[in-house]
């Protein structure tokens, strides 16, 4: 396991999904009472259209977050807790998205890790033992973090990630590349961020599995721009590969 100084991953961690753009986060007073912390908005790659937004908030005594996921209007359509009470790359969590009564999760009973999906009330779970060095969720991010200097030294890093939704993990495998290697990068716009490639460790994997990007701000390695497959399904229960982009709040 890790030594991690806690202030610094445990400020930005909860990243999967925030924002740049969250004009019309902060206009919903609705919105603003929760007293989100993060804000993310995923943009279709093909159309540009924003197609929801992701609203964290900070972390509170019990170490947990919540999500709230809503359409451009506003309406919440699904939410997600973290629990922060390990490995900051491996936080328990829960996720529900209304419009299909879908539902995942990851929580640890002792040194087991299951893993539960299921929809409409039918739930399967799965028990990983092995997972010393899986990344659960939103602890990529802190995982990024935690082996910083590595990355940016030029080093490959490999790590299970887990995936509630097919009872299984995947190992991938995360480097650092140039900034005109991403889909991410603007010349003219964030000149000094790093940027991050995430794919299938296995190259017979990857023929079927479009790589992550991933852009930080060095100043405080904030997580700034994701591009690459959501976490979220489109309106009619399909994949989709978003842009999204994020802001922080004090």
């Amino acid at each position: 396991m890790f030594s991690v100084k806690r202030p610094n991953c445990f400020r930005n961690f909860f990243v999967h999904s925030l924002v740049i753009v969250v004009t019309g986060f902060y206009a919903t007073s609705a919105l603003a009472e929760e007293n989100y912390v993060v804000a993310g908005s995923a943009y279709n790659l093909d159309t540009n259209d924003l197609v929801y937004r992701e609203l964290y908030t900070a972390i509170d005594e019990n170490k947990a977050v919540r999500v709230d996921y809503v359409t451009p209007d506003g309406s919440t359509f699904a939410s997600k807790t973290l629990l922060y009470e390990g490995e900051p790359f491996q936080p328990s969590f829960n996720f529900e998205d209304t419009r299909d009564n879908q539902f995942v999760g990851a929580r640890f009973e002792g040194a087991r890790l299951i893993l539960t999906e299921g929809m409409d009330g039918a739930k399967n779970e799965k028990v990983i033992h092995d997972n010393a060095r899986t990344v659960i969720d939103a602890g990529f991010d802190a995982y990024i973090q935690l082996n910083w200097d590595r990355l940016v030294a030029g080093k490959h890093l490999k790590f299970d990630f887990a995936m509630p939704n097919r009872l299984s993990s995947i190992l991938l495998e995360v480097r650092q590349i140039k900034g005109p290697e991403s889909p991410v990068y603007e010349a003219s716009f964030g000149g000094e961020w790093i940027y991050f490639r995430i794919a299938p460790a296995k190259k017979f994997i990857s023929l079927f599995a479009d790589p992550i990007h991933l852009a930080y701000d060095p100043n405080g390695k904030y997580l700034m721009r994701f591009h690459g497959r959501s976490n979220i399904d489109d309106d009619r229960g399909g994949p989709q590969d978003v842009r999204i982009e994020y802001e922080y709040t004090n």
